[in-house]
């Protein structure tokens, strides 16, 4: 009998671990528990955010990921990666439902980007495979660290990998903001980690009235 490999083993479960989260959270109103991960309210804070263009090239679209691309629409950016252990599928679950509880004037108006800080394990099968489990309207893109450096900066994002004593071999240490972008490509809003989606769906309407962009 062929055995797989533990890796494999680890990534499946991972999946099926994410998967069954999201339907935590799309089932029960309340907030999900607290992660036994990282504390992620207590990773550093940036001073200053401006936020600002996004250009990857590995995207689950299958070119080159632009945040230019998704002007004229409000876009909900989370920087993680796949192999979150907690507060990605939390966070991206909560981004899932919102998109399903968008009100009918901003239905194909908004979009979601996962961006990945883990490049050396998320290629782009792995990122659709993902992003698949969540919703149709979540895209995933990465780059090398070179490339995510000047982004994570200008949008205050803190990762660092950490070295375990496990098959995965290392973690990503990382906020878990939700970043608000508007459709002329400004930073409209920071969401702490754990907001639920009828916040966020709020938040955009609040926006969106005052700019007069919603019926």
């Amino acid at each position: 009998m062929q055995r797989i490999p533990l890796s494999s083993l680890l990534w499946a479960l991972a999946v099926l671990a994410a998967g069954a989260l999201l339907v935590f959270v799309m089932l029960r109103p309340a907030p999900p528990p607290a992660p036994q991960g990282a504390d992620h309210e207590r990773l550093p804070v940036a001073d200053a955010v401006s936020g600002g263009p996004i250009e990857l090239p590995i995207s689950t679209t299958g070119d080159r990921f632009r945040l230019a691309d998704l002007e004229g629409q409000y876009v909900w950016v989370y920087f993680g990666y796949t192999a979150c252990p907690d507060a990605c599928p939390t966070s991206l679950g909560w981004i899932s439902a919102a998109l399903d509880r968008l009100p009918p004037e901003l239905e194909g108006e908004v979009a979601a980007v996962l961006v990945s800080v883990d490049p050396e394990r998320d290629d782009r099968g792995r990122l659709e495979t993902y992003v698949g489990h969540f919703h149709p309207a979540l895209q995933a893109a990465t780059g090398s660290h070179e490339e995510l450096q000047p982004i994570t900066e200008r949008y205050g994002v803190f990762y660092e990998r950490t070295e375990i004593d496990s098959a995965m071999g290392y973690v990503v240490d990382h906020s878990s903001s939700t970043y608000l972008v508007g459709p002329e490509g400004d930073l409209l809003q920071i969401y702490p980690h754990g907001t639920p989606a009828a916040e966020l769906v709020e938040g955009l309407r609040t926006h969106t009235e005052a700019t007069g962009t919603a019926n």
